[in-house]
């Protein structure tokens, strides 16, 4: 199952749109789906003091638990000053740091334009990284001009099909018999 992880409050959000394009592409490839919206599961602070040891029913232990049953996850946020938004930062403050182990993840940042989204999905790149994931290499920066009624969106379209072919691949080949992968 791949999880899809929205860090947007806003209810008609780019970020929230582009999301759903990937799931989308996602479930008509034949794979397993998963929205864990932030904003609505997640919605207060995490309680610092549960991260060592999270109390059964807290946040913090819940959105853990959603991360451990996805076999990949792909991460959506908006663009705020040049970063991602406080909401994702929360959630994944409180993740361990080999949540996202030997995972594939893709990741998709809308901002005002392409150059502040890239650079969010550079930094969540790192983040990913720190937590033992595979960020898959083609990430989706976009804006909100991407769904403007006339502009065509192949160039959105290309992307999110290399997004999620690469998020798939890998996940595939993480689960081959050994004796199939070449070394």
């Amino acid at each position: 199952m791949i999880l899809g992880i929205l860090g947007s409050a806003y209810a008609d959000s780019v970020s929230r749109r582009v999301l759903e394009l990937a799931a989308q592409r996602i479930r008509a490839a034949g794979a397993a789906y998963e929205l864990l919206d932030l904003s609505v599961e997640f919605p207060g602070r995490h309680r610092i003091e549960d991260y060592d040891d999270p109390p059964p029913y807290s946040q913090t232990a819940a959105i853990r638990a959603r991360i451990a049953g996805a076999s990949g996850a792909v991460i959506a946020t908006p663009v705020y000053h040049g970063s991602y938004s406080g909401l994702l930062k929360n959630a994944l403050d409180h993740l361990t740091g080999d949540a996202l182990a030997d995972r594939p993840v893709g990741l998709i940042a809308a901002g005002g334009g392409p150059r502040g989204a890239g650079t969010a999905c550079d930094q969540m790149r790192s983040v990913v990284r720190a937590m033992g994931g595979w960020a898959v290499p083609t990430h989706v920066a976009s804006a909100r001009g991407d769904f403007t009624p006339g502009r065509p969106l192949e160039e959105l379209h290309i992307r999110m099909d290399r997004l999620v072919d690469e998020l798939l691949s890998f996940r595939s080949a993480r689960r081959a018999p050994a004796h199939l992968v070449s070394h």
